[in-house]
């Protein structure tokens, strides 16, 4: 092996030039940098003990780096007396640059050696391919030591190569030379290139070394903090450091071998390490796992076993498959690895895709989960299972831990819902889908008896709700118990935190209870839609407890509560769309919508529903007394609508709750236009009121009467012609006008007052043609007990709604009243 070599001495020729301390000769080409490390790497003081002309007693220094400018550097430093100017004190220092060949070590006395500078400036490459300290000759040195002072002090170098404390041997410079060679022989080959040494120093502390040796009777005092200090001759070990167990075992096996036995241990380790082993420690599972495969488990601890487990992990990126594999099964025979270690091995077998490691593994680790979870042990989560065999057993025996009898259940004979839980976590971790029918019947044995026995409003146990929400067959089982429970004890059951638990399916008699007894009945409609898909959907899953009908007369009831109206029936109407399962009782719970009196103001919806029944396919079901109502409701419809046309249309008035207009002016459009009905002179021509309608009505359906006076007093009370609508108040019977009334009362106490209501009226009440009794019962029952609760401020919006000549007129029956019944009512407590 070739290195380029550098001679560094005080000499009078050399490479700077002049006289001095340099370098007295060189190979071509070598970096600066390194010269220059070279230069600092090899000062040489003789010891200070020895005076300096014995030259012949001085200790040689053979000291090496790993790196010095990027390239290890060997040399050998020795004193050579006074320099060519007579100073005291020189050296001689012979290094090579270069990396390969014999270890470093191993040039110590090597024949090669240069101690005197030369003439030729330029030295050629040394080819080096053997040192004297060679492993037979350390291996015979080495084993004349105690084993156990070389193993500790082999620990103790491996540690300071790692960046522990370096090592000072004390002893002569061949002495440390022989220990170098031989802990370098010991250590793994990578380990001893990088261990930096120097067989000599007078200052250890200036040295930067891995170990150094001084000569004996120096100074070791200012030493012992920063350096283990350790005297080889001597052989004590109070000074060494403890070494881990790791270390200490692989450096018992290379110091067992031998420096000739420790090549051919780290060779075969060799082929088994990843490249990123350093220390001695490191090494620790690959000799393991050399030994296991070369003579099985039979001599190896648990704790070895453990350790190449551990390693196993990262380690069967790069092992051989069928080395890998066979380190699977070695580890699980000699018992290296508990449930976490196991999982750890399942990675490590599927690497190795061995399909009887694979399924041999498995099938331990199903054995070991499965019982210790029965037993209330905590297991790890394994990889999904590949092997088919394994699989089938690991159902089966789910299935097992799930039915009853189970020996290691509770008193029931179940495996308690938090094991089960346990189970079915680990089962889905493995990639293993459960047994429908278990689930079912888990669910139906173990998890339905729980919920029925707790009460409502109480959250489930987390066990139990973990499994009602994975499980859509344990959903299934359960609510098939609980659908036989009474309907309020199931409403209270579906409305708490457990009928939570069946939102999402499992249970439609569960979900259509929830539904209906957490819902606020801000959108019935809404609400009546969504329970009939439920119960749809539930009976197409063949769900337990589900109505024969989508829709029925119980539900409509349930949802819009009783004494139904007619916007209730038309919004249920809305929803019976083409696909539904409708019962024969919603005709009749619609049909009491249509014959009965609908509440004030309900009328639009009365007459919507019947309008929706005319072309529903419910409209043949419905009973005989709300096709009758239907059917008068179409005659008076006619009658009434002849009779309007009949009026005639009023002249423009202005809206209800439309801004008053300019006092003294009727309302109207401006302009060009005609100002409204009460412009000077104007007058409508009398008409007859047709008598159809109130002939009809005492024939008509009752609820049909009741809506027909009401639309007709409407019609009456929303006109702004008093000359037309006075007369057929006269006519009109005491029940069409007892409607106007009730009406014109209700508009004139809301808040605030409908004042242009209120100014019809008293136009209507003002006019002969009313006559005076009917007119004495409007301002009686009508305007009076309205206006007197009302403010100022209505009144006058009410003048000014009034035409000027009837606006004065209305100021002074106001006067004529304010007193006797309080028409302005109280402002701060006074009149």
């Amino acid at each position: 092996m070739g290195f380029a070599q550098l001679y560094y001495t005080s000499c009078e020729q050399g490479l700077s030039g002049y006289a001095g301390y340099q370098f007295n000769a060189a190979t071509p080409g070598i970096d600066q940098g390194v010269l220059r490390e070279v230069e600092r790497f090899t000062v040489y003081e003789p010891p200070r003990s020895d005076p300096a002309d014995r030259v012949e007693g001085h200790p040689v220094n053979l000291c090496y780096s790993p790196d010095l400018g990027g390239y290890p550097v060997v040399s050998r430093i020795v004193s050579c007396g006074p320099d060519p100017s007579g100073r005291p004190g020189n050296y001689f220092a012979h290094s090579l640059v270069g990396s390969g060949g014999p270890l470093p070590a191993e040039l110590w006395d090597a024949d090669f050696w240069v101690s005197s500078p030369v003439a030729d400036p330029y030295l050629p490459v040394l080819e080096v391919c053997g040192g004297p300290l060679d492993r037979a000759r350390t291996d015979v040195w080495v084993r004349r030591r105690p084993p156990e002072l070389v193993a500790r002090l082999l620990a103790a170098v491996d540690g300071a190569v790692g960046g522990e404390r370096p090592v000072v041997l004390v002893a002569d410079s061949a002495t440390v030379a022989h220990w170098v060679a031989a802990l370098a022989h010991l250590l793994p080959p990578q380990r001893a290139r990088g261990l930096a040494f120097a067989t000599y120093s007078a200052s250890p502390e200036e040295t930067f070394a891995h170990v150094v040796g001084v000569p004996p009777g120096s100074d070791l005092e200012p030493l012992r903090g920063r350096f283990t200090v350790v005297d080889p001759v001597l052989g004590t070990m109070d000074a060494l450091p403890e070494p881990s167990s790791r270390t200490m075992v692989v450096a018992a096996r290379s110091v067992a071998a031998g420096t000739v036995g420790a090549e051919a241990l780290w060779r075969s380790a060799g082929r088994h390490a990843g490249g990123r082993e350093e220390s001695l420690a490191d090494w620790y599972p690959v000799l393991t796992a050399a030994d296991l495969l070369a003579h099985g488990a039979a001599d190896v601890s648990v704790a070895d076993l453990r350790a190449v487990r551990s390693w196993l992990s990262a380690a069967v990126e790069w092992l051989p498959a069928a080395d890998a594999a066979s380190l699977v099964g070695l580890v699980v025979d000699g018992g290296g690895a508990d449930d976490h270690g196991l999982v750890d091995l399942q990675r490590v077998a599927h690497r190795t895709g061995s399909v009887a490691t694979i399924g041999r593994l498995e099938r331990v680790l199903v054995h070991r989960c499965l019982d210790g979870i029965a037993t209330g042990t905590p297991v790890p989560a394994p990889r999904p299972m590949r092997s088919e065999a394994v699989r089938a057993a690991a159902r089966e025996r789910i299935t097992d831990l799930l039915s009853t009898p189970f020996a290691g259940g509770d008193d029931t004979g179940w495996t308690a819902p938090e094991r089960a839980a346990e189970v079915l976590r680990w089962a889905r971790a493995c990639g293993l889908v459960p047994s429908a029918l278990a689930l079912e019947r888990y669910g139906r044995g173990v998890v339905a008896p729980l919920l029925a026995a707790a009460p409502p409003d109480e959250d489930p146990a987390p066990a139990v709700a973990a499994l009602l929400g994975a499980h859509p067959e344990m959903r299934r089982g359960t609510a098939t118990v609980l659908a036989d429970l009474p309907r309020p004890r199931l409403g209270a059951l579906a409305s708490g935190p457990a009928g939570a638990l069946f939102t999402d399916g499992g249970g439609a008699l569960l979900r259509e209870l929830r539904r209906l007894g957490t819902d606020g009945r801000a959108d019935p409609a809404r609400l009546l839609a969504d329970v009939a898909a439920i119960r749809a959907e539930g009976r197409e899953a063949g769900a337990p407890g589900v109505a024969a009908h989508d829709v029925d007369a119980a539900l409509l009831t349930e949802v819009w509560g009783p004494g139904h109206g007619p916007r209730a029936a038309l919004g249920s109407l809305r929803v019976l769309g083409p696909g539904l399962r409708v019962s024969s009782d919603v005709a009749g719970w619609v049909a009491g919508a249509v014959v009965a009196v609908p509440p004030v103001d309900a009328e639009p919806s009365w007459h919507a529903l019947a309008e929706e029944l005319a072309g529903h396919p419910l409209r043949d079901l419905l009973p005989g007394e709300a096709a009758r109502a239907l059917g008068d409701r179409s005659a008076l419809g006619v009658a009434l609508a002849a009779w309007a046309n009949a009026l005639g249309s009023p002249s423009r008035a202005p809206e209800r709750g439309s801004p008053p207009e300019e006092p003294g002016r009727g309302p109207g459009p401006t302009g060009a236009e005609e100002r409204g009905p009460w412009r000077e002179g104007w007058r409508p021509a009398a008409r007859a009121c047709p008598a159809d309608p109130w002939a009809l009505l005492d024939r008509a359906h009752p609820t049909v009467a009741e809506v027909a006076r009401r639309t007709a007093a409407a019609f009456l009370l929303d006109r702004w012609d008093p000359e037309t609508v006075a007369p057929v108040l006269r006519e009109c019977p005491e029940s069409v006008f007892e409607a106007y009334r009730a009406l014109a009362a209700r508009r004139l106490r809301d808040d605030p007052p409908d004042v242009g209501t209120a100014a019809r009226v008293y136009l209507v009440a003002g006019r002969p043609e009313l006559g005076r009794a009917r007119a004495s019962d409007v301002e009686r029952e009508v305007l009076l007990p309205a206006l007197s609760g009302w403010r100022r401020r209505h009144t006058t919006q009410l003048r000014r709604r009034l035409p000027r000549e009837e606006a004065a007129g209305f100021e002074g029956w106001a006067r004529e009243h304010r007193v006797r019944r309080g028409l302005f009512g109280s402002r701060e407590g006074r009149r």
